[in-house]
């Protein structure tokens, strides 16, 4: 019988028991570990660690891993309490989306701590930087409905992200489209309006303007002269301290691009 304290679905636990009793009946039959791995495609270390530990400390381990897979989310669910996602079942969802791999009971568990007052105050989660960035730069609708959600409390506390994130999209439009006609345009509200580094950019763009117009208005391009100087590095590199400049010219030239 499970003790009182474990939840009566948890499947966890119960895969936990179910996999001791198989690999201690085998163990009991005289199979090795290899053999019982391969017939049960366990790792080999997961059926030494199963074969070595009593069902009690296993279980234990299971409960702690349990409560530690859902202890990441919990500031956002607890944010999402707080601003009406009340609904278990729509929080679940949720978290799901961001990676949550357990099950639902433990979310909506977790849920009726929050409505009975209960539930301990977490702190909030803070994005990375690396993820606002994946966030900004990614089209809108490339987006799930959390990643929104974080990213649009992220530009509210923070009006210059804002703007940046306006501006990056509106170079990419501009470098995607080939309308350089309008950088004039963004040039100008970069430097009147853009966060420090988006008027560094621009700034550094001024110097060659005429290039910078040509290379985001005309279809022509210099990746033909880049690839041959990538392809002549490379014969250099496969030649270095073994040819002369004599052979690495006939290499050059004999080689088809």
């Amino acid at each position: 019988m499970p003790p009182a304290s474990d939840p009566p679905d948890s499947q966890i636990l119960a895969r936990v028991r179910q996999r001791h009793k198989d690999i201690h009946d085998r163990l009991l039959r005289g199979d090795n570990l290899s053999a019982i791995s391969r017939d049960l495609r366990l790792d080999r270390k997961t059926v030494r660690r199963y074969a070595n530990l009593e069902l009690d400390d296993l279980l234990a381990s299971a409960r702690d891993r349990r409560q530690e897979i859902l202890a990441r989310f919990k500031p956002y669910i607890q944010q999402r309490y707080r601003t009406g996602g009340t609904n278990a079942a729509q929080l679940f969802r949720e978290v799901r989306e961001q990676g949550y791999p357990g099950s639902k009971i433990s979310v909506r568990k977790y849920v009726a701590t929050l409505r009975a007052g209960t539930a301990i105050s977490e702190p909030v989660l803070v994005p990375s930087p690396r993820q606002i960035t994946s966030w900004i730069m990614r089209r809108p609708e490339t987006l799930t409905s959390s990643e929104s959600a974080q990213l649009g409390r992220t530009l509210e506390a923070c009006p210059d992200l804002s703007t940046a994130r306006e501006l990056a999209h509106g170079f990419n439009a501009i470098a995607r489209e080939r309308r350089g006609s309008e950088l004039v345009q963004w040039l100008g509200r970069a430097l009147a309006d853009g966060p420090k580094p988006i008027q560094s950019v621009a700034t550094f763009l001024q110097p060659d303007w005429d290039a910078v117009i040509n290379g985001l208005t005309l279809p022509w391009s210099s990746g033909v002269v880049e690839g041959q100087v990538t392809r002549i590095k490379l014969i250099k590199r496969r030649s270095y301290g073994r040819a002369s400049f004599s052979l690495l010219r006939t290499l050059v030239l004999a080689q088809p691009p």
